[in-house]
């Protein structure tokens, strides 16, 4: 009987000190988990599993036909809370502010609709300057503020393009934030460490970079959705964007041969629920995979 009793103190006390030995190992795990950046998020693919969704968005040719004041009336009288973020530095047609009105408000109730975390996209948006001078810049945006130029753009499907790449970046800056109180050094603005390390958009950086400044030393550009996007990771995200948005099947057909582009479609289709704006009609049949485009707001449709 006493033995037996030895015995049992014995294995309580191996089972104590196995106890803490994995509660210790588990403290650090976590610790080194929230405090490290990870290489990788698991995210579902949807190159291999899609399928065209019932829900998916409608075209933008539901905008009406009929230009009037009217229509820009109601639309803003709708619509008040996004009307009132934008201002204009140049005379609009009617044809200009109906146009040009509905082309933000559609494009911001597409993304609050699909990006559902968090205050909405159109909150995050607090001003849009819509101006026209001779050779000033085509575009900017900072974590709540889009300016965007007439004067560089031919036709509407380019405006709403270029809010598309634009809108992302506050999307990316502002929205895509997580709760670390740590903030990582690779990736920065201006060289000012504003991004918390379980940021999502740091995930989307690393594909096919390895600090803000520095590429991957085995990325070209067939990795990228276009040559504009290599320039830095934060338009390497808007310029992809624009085409999961509105050339889907393109960024699709890219993907399927190119492993950093599926990667980065991937990430798209995650956030959006594979819901997109339009499939595109352009010719892309004439392209290689391996071409580029140089911007992807300047792709038009045939």
């Amino acid at each position: 009987m006493l033995e037996n009793s030895r015995l049992g103190k014995q294995f309580w006390n191996v089972v104590k000190v196995l106890g803490v030995a994995i509660a210790v190992y588990l403290a650090l795990t976590i610790k080194i988990w929230l405090t490290w950046e990870t290489d990788e998020v698991l995210q579902f693919d949807y190159l291999e599993t899609e399928s065209q969704s019932d829900d998916e968005l409608a075209n933008l040719d539901e905008i009406e036909d009929h230009w009037t004041s009217s229509v820009f009336f109601n639309l803003c009288s709708k619509y008040k809370n996004i009307c009132e973020k934008i201002s204009r530095a140049w005379n609009f047609t009617d044809k200009d502010k109906s146009t040009k009105f509905a082309y933000v408000t559609y494009l911001l109730k597409k993304l609050d609709t699909n990006i559902t975390r968090g205050n909405t996209p159109s909150k995050a948006l607090l001003a849009m300057l819509i101006n026209e001078k001779n050779w000033a810049r085509r575009w900017s945006a900072n974590w709540t503020t889009v300016t965007i130029n007439l004067w560089w753009m031919k036709y509407d499907n380019e405006f709403f393009q270029v809010i598309s790449h634009e809108m992302w970046h506050i999307v990316d800056l502002w929205w895509l934030q997580w709760t670390s109180n740590q903030k990582s050094q690779n990736f920065t603005e201006f060289n000012k460490s504003v991004f918390a390390l379980d940021d999502p958009s740091l995930e989307y950086y690393k594909y096919s970079r390895a600090s803000e400044t520095v590429r991957k030393s085995w990325m070209t550009k067939e990795d990228f959705c276009s040559w504009y996007g290599m320039s830095d990771p934060f338009e390497d995200f808007a310029e992809c964007h624009n085409l999961y948005l509105n050339h889907h099947d393109y960024f699709r057909q890219l993907a399927m041969n190119n492993s950093t582009v599926k990667n980065k479609y991937n990430f798209m289709s995650n956030l959006y629920g594979w819901k997109y704006i339009n499939d595109s009609e352009a010719k892309y049949e004439d392209w290689t995979n391996s071409y580029r485009v140089w911007d992807t707001t300047k792709i038009r449709e045939w």
